[in-house]
């Protein structure tokens, strides 16, 4: 009995390993529903942690649902976890104030616990929130704080996580041999525990300060180096940071159509991610790229845009890069007030962020503006502080700090490496050991698996197939059931129609016939039968006003009806319905008109539209008491044409409008003058303004008259 056994463990890891090309997040999600109560946290914030790099909105709903769940569960360590990765997602989006408070949450909550361990984390977390917002010192405060605490612990990876988060500030602020000191600290506890995405930061930040040095080349080598672990972990945020930092390379060395090129690229990605702040740089950097080839209006529209997200975020640091960009920009064409006003409002702000760099920038900036206003002798002092920013800035070692740093960090990478080669080449000697032994068994029931396998997916897609064809045939069934039983309801409802609203006519010509052969007969009043004969008319029109929808209406329900839209003039098609109702109007003394004009323009078939109207002005005469009034009238809206026929009638009670328009109810009653009607004229109006693309509906109050609307399309 042990081959069968072998051959399903074979089996499921071919289904394994083909299984695992699904993406995380989709695998994650599917573990949710058989996951216990227990684990559902955890893997809700496994869930967000995947999101974050694909969609941001995803992301913060994942760990919303999981703080939800933690909340509910009384999941005091996962209620830590999950504000921590809120924190993180709102961050990634910009939105800082949420953020924040999630830290705070989290922090408290630890507090409550008394557990240092995730205290000192979460004060990391803490410095890189107010780094991201410009506010260096607390940041500073709590990157030592956190430090403090892990040495305790000895937890490195946190520490150097820390140590690197110092590196960006006083890297930011110029100090860089404090930021050296940083980095290198940092590096040798990433090579130690081998961390992967540590080093990949740090490489990272060694490509900036090479670059800051204009050591082109080998800024590009490290950026090139992370880029190849960023895409094999297919991590988009750091991928959009590379793109960003290779096109400001290719920027300064005149590339400007490269460099245009991977600044979209980084675009692309940060709006994917639905990231804020990288796409305000993004969008800064595009500006100067189009300043630098001489394409002014597009920079300023492109800086313009990073400002406005920038100021809405409240970010201060970079918001002071939007202001030296715009205002070169400014500088370059002539615009000289807006550069003062800007170079006032950075400078401001370099001041109150410490930041010396950019301060140093700003000077330059505004000496030149002085020098261009005419101002020299403000140009010169400005000239002056600039140059004395720009040498307290300038180390004499500088060089040999960021020489010191590419030794160390190449000296700690080649050990590595050798390190790696040897355990690799061991592994490698024993794995060819093994292998010589099993490589035929394991050829054997490799092919037995793939044999069954295939047998497994021919029998299942067979079957699906069949599966298939059979639900298509019950839907085919289940649709042809219910037509029938529409159809059916439908003759009943039109038989019942012809039953009953076709007696009254013909009621009416009958008895009016016999009067009429009465008085023939026994006088010679010529007046009343005069009267017995118009009856007779007005019962004759009403029976062929019904027979006349009954008609439309069977051609449509058969799908017999031509439809032909063409342009036709509404204002030419109301007059011509006016005339046909003038002495229908006037027997009842109810003044008919229209305050259409001419040239009033519609699309549509005219015969289905002139079905509507007609049908229309006639409910309407009905249902007006005399001395009453009717108006006819349009206007435009956007696309369509709103034709209105409003009347002074008896109006229609809210639970009576609900039965209009539908061939269910059947809803008649009879006019002022007792005219009878089937109710059939608006189901045939509905059917007709949807089939040109419109709609009807009605305003209507008891005693107060009622107001029909359609809309058609403009021509």
């Amino acid at each position: 009995m042990q081959f069968p056994l072998k051959l399903v463990f074979s089996i499921i890891f071919l289904i394994s390993f083909l299984s695992s090309a699904l993406s995380a997040p989709e695998n994650l999600k599917s573990k949710l529903h058989t996951s216990p109560d227990s684990l559902k946290t955890k893997l809700l914030i496994d869930i967000s942690r995947e999101y974050r790099n694909i969609n941001i909105d995803s992301a913060i709903y994942f760990s919303n649902l999981a703080l939800s769940n933690a909340m509910n569960n009384a999941e005091e360590n996962n209620i830590i976890s999950a504000n921590l990765e809120a924190s993180s997602c709102y961050s990634s989006k910009g939105e800082f104030d949420k953020a924040l408070n999630h830290l705070h949450h989290a922090n408290a909550k630890a507090a409550e616990l008394n557990d240092s361990v995730r205290i000192s984390r979460i004060f990391y977390s803490y410095g890189t929130h107010y780094t991201d917002v410009s506010k260096y010192d607390k940041a500073i405060e709590y990157f030592n704080k956190s430090i403090a605490l892990c040495e305790k612990f000895g937890d490195l990876r946190t520490v150097a996580s820390n140590l690197n988060g110092l590196g960006i500030i006083y890297w930011e602020r110029g100090d860089l041999e404090t930021a050296i000191q940083k980095y290198i600290a940092a590096s040798k506890i990433a090579e130690k525990l081998n961390a992967t995405s540590l080093k990949k930061t740090l490489l990272l930040n060694m490509g900036i300060i090479y670059a800051d040095e204009k050591q082109s080349e080998k800024a590009l080598a490290s950026y090139k180096e992370v880029l190849e672990i960023a895409i094999k972990e297919n991590d988009k945020d750091f991928m959009a940071v590379i793109y960003n930092n290779m096109a400001i390379l290719f920027q300064e060395d005149n590339d400007y159509e490269d460099a245009l090129t991977y600044f979209e690229k980084s675009l692309k990605i940060r709006t994917e991610l639905g990231d804020e702040q990288g796409k305000a740089l993004a969008l800064n950097n595009i500006g100067e790229n189009y300043f630098k080839v001489g394409n002014i209006k597009k920079a300023i529209e492109h800086i313009n845009k990073s400002i406005e997200i920038n100021r809405r975020l409240k970010l201060e640091t970079e918001l002071i890069y939007n202001l030296e960009s715009l205002a070169k920009v400014y500088l370059d064409s002539g615009k000289l007030q807006e550069v003062n006003d800007l170079l006032t409002e950075g400078l401001a702000l370099c001041k109150k962020l410490k930041i010396k760099v950019m301060q140093r920038n700003f000077l330059q900036l505004q000496s030149e503006y002085y020098y261009s206003v005419g101002n020299y002798k403000k140009a010169y002092k400005t000239f002056e502080s600039f140059n004395t920013l720009k040498d307290s800035l300038l180390n004499a070692s500088r060089s040999d700090k960021i020489a010191h740093l590419q030794t160390q960090f190449e000296t700690d990478k080649k050990e590595k490496e050798n390190e790696l080669l040897r355990v690799k080449n061991q592994y490698t000697q024993e794995k060819l050991d093994k292998e010589k032994t099993v490589t035929t068994f394991l050829i054997i029931f490799s092919i037995l698996s793939i044999l069954l396998l295939i047998l497994i997916v021919i029998l299942f897609r067979s079957k699906v197939k069949v599966n298939l064809r059979i639900k298509k045939i019950n839907g085919m069934l289940e649709e042809s059931n219910q037509q029938l039983k529409i159809t059916n309801a439908t003759k009943d409802k039109f038989f019942s129609i012809i039953a009953h609203d076709l007696r009254s006519p013909f009621n009416a010509i009958l008895g009016f016939s016999e009067l009429i052969k009465h008085e023939v007969n026994s006088s010679n009043n010529a007046e009343m039968i005069g009267e017995y004969n118009a009856n007779i008319n007005e019962s004759a029109q009403s029976l062929f006003t019904l027979l006349e929808n009954l008609l439309q209406w069977a051609k449509s329900q058969r799908g017999q009806l031509e439809f032909y839209p063409e342009q036709f003039d509404l204002y030419e098609l109301i007059q011509t319905n006016l005339s046909i109702f003038k002495l229908k109007a006037a027997d009842k003394s109810i003044h008919l008109y229209s305050d259409i004009k001419p040239n009033t323009m519609a699309y549509g078939d005219v015969n289905m539209v002139n079905t509507i109207i007609r049908n229309l002005i006639s409910n309407a005469l009905k249902f007006t008491e005399p001395e009453g009034e009717i108006k006819i009238y349009a206007s435009l809206e956007d696309d369509f044409v709103m034709l209105k026929v409003k009347d002074t009638g008896i109006g229609i009670s809210n639970e009576n409008q609900d039965k209009l328009f539908r061939l269910d109810c059947n809803y008649t009653t009879y006019g002022t003058n007792d005219e009878a009607g089937s109710g059939l004229g608006l189901i045939l109006c509905k059917e007709f303004v949807e089939k040109n693309g419109g709609n009807i509906w009605v305003n209507s109050e008891e005693n107060k008259g009622s107001e029909f609307i359609i809309t058609l399309k403009s021509a």
